[in-house]
């Protein structure tokens, strides 16, 4: 775990535990993906790598929250409203967003890669190991 439940709460995590078990693991997966795994033997973190954490979780709860998806996502009609577009007050008119389920988690994906790389980039494991580095080390 490289954020823990008292850590988030101290960042201004407002989530329930139950909830935040749930999105830390995401977050997690996410990260490990990105670093190729080189965080698993490490017994601290630095605040970069609890800080990118506590941003991916945030990120991956606002996305939860803000989508609803109509439909399957491999059916080709599906839509998810991502907000409201316009409004109008005097005839009751309501225009929302739409994107299709393909574009928002495209969109998702685009905003956690950015999280990633801004918090973690020229970070450096325990082992001197570039997090980021996408080739690989000896050993690994």
């Amino acid at each position: 775990m490289y954020l823990t439940y008292d850590q988030y709460e101290e960042y201004g995590g407002t989530l329930d535990e139950t909830t935040f078990n749930q999105l830390e693991f995401e977050a997690r997966a996410v990260i490990d993906w990105w670093t190729f795994n080189r965080l698993h033997r490490e017994t601290e973190y630095s605040e970069a790598v609890t800080r990118c954490m506590y941003k991916l979780i945030s990120l991956i709860a606002e996305k939860q929250q803000a989508m609803i998806v109509d439909a399957t996502p491999s059916e080709s009609n599906t839509s998810v409203r991502a907000g409201i577009a316009s409004e109008s007050n005097d005839g009751v008119s309501t225009t929302y967003n739409t994107l299709s389920a393909k574009e928002a988690v495209d969109a998702m994906g685009t905003e956690l890669q950015t999280t990633v790389r801004m918090y973690l980039t020229g970070i450096y494991n325990s082992l001197g190991q570039n997090l980021l580095y996408r080739g690989l080390y000896p050993n690994e």
